[in-house]
């Protein structure tokens, strides 16, 4: 993690100064804004039709939980157990919040108002979508694999939290809005850690796949959403065909 941090801050130091906003307040009034659209959203009946659309395709999702378990177990053990114990704790919100802290503070100092924005923008989800899973955790009560009683055991308010998964949701939603700002390689191997700490977090007999999936729906949205709200639209991959042949692009 700490070396996550001092490449994020690189990005910042060696991205060019093209500042996104000059407004120095605009994170005390993009938190407001954010917060209002949010609520209007919330009560939408396109995020309903959303909703509805993820909640039926993480529903059709776990009808597989039991085989998928097994083979991510398998598939785990051909994994440097140094690798999985990082990948394991990857997406850990007592280590992710304060990490996403420390890069906007320190993104702060770099002068760089684009890095800025992608740096809060990152914290931002991250908040945000942990508090969207926590509602969910609390109100679904889904029992976790290693209880013992199968994928199918639902009690809602009973303390039981494993769906959605709350590593997956952290990882993905802090590194979401880092590949839309700085669409790349690095970025996009930044992002995959969210694949492997979902893996590992079913291998470990945490989460089903489908916890895992619908973790990763709501940090993929939350990141995305801000991001496109901040200003930034999300890079969207462009596959064209020329005289050359086939060409990807990132249209911005």
């Amino acid at each position: 993690m700490v070396r996550l941090a001092g490449w994020l801050l690189l990005c910042g130091l060696t991205a060019p100064l093209s500042a996104q906003s000059a407004d120095p307040l605009r994170f005390v009034r993009w938190t407001a804004d954010d917060v209002g659209a949010f609520a209007r959203g919330a009560a939408s009946t396109k995020s309903a039709i959303l909703v509805g659309a993820v909640g039926s395709g993480v529903l059709l999702a776990s009808r597989f939980d039991r085989y998928l378990a097994g083979h991510a177990e398998d598939l785990s053990d051909r994994i440097p157990l140094r690798a999985r114990r990082i990948l394991h704790e990857a997406g850990n919100v007592d280590m992710v919040r304060p990490l996403a802290v420390v890069v906007f503070l320190g993104s702060l100092t770099s002068g760089n108002e684009y890095f800025q924005d992608a740096a809060f923008t990152s914290l931002e989800a991250v908040v945000y979508a942990n508090l969207i899973t926590r509602a969910i955790k609390f109100a679904a009560g889904r029992a976790r694999p290693n209880e013992g009683v199968g994928p199918g055991r639902f009690i809602p308010f009973s303390g039981a939290r494993s769906m959605p998964s709350g590593h997956a949701t952290t990882i993905i939603a802090f590194t979401t809005p880092w590949l839309l700002y700085y669409p790349g390689v690095v970025s996009a191997v930044l992002f995959t850690l969210g694949t492997g700490t979902a893996l590992m977090r079913m291998a470990d007999r945490y989460h089903w796949f489908s916890d895992v999936m619908a973790g990763g729906f709501i940090g993929a949205g939350t990141g995305w959403w801000l991001s496109r709200r901040h200003k930034r639209l999300a890079a969207i991959p462009l596959l064209s065909v020329s005289q050359a042949g086939l060409r990807l692009s990132v249209k911005l």
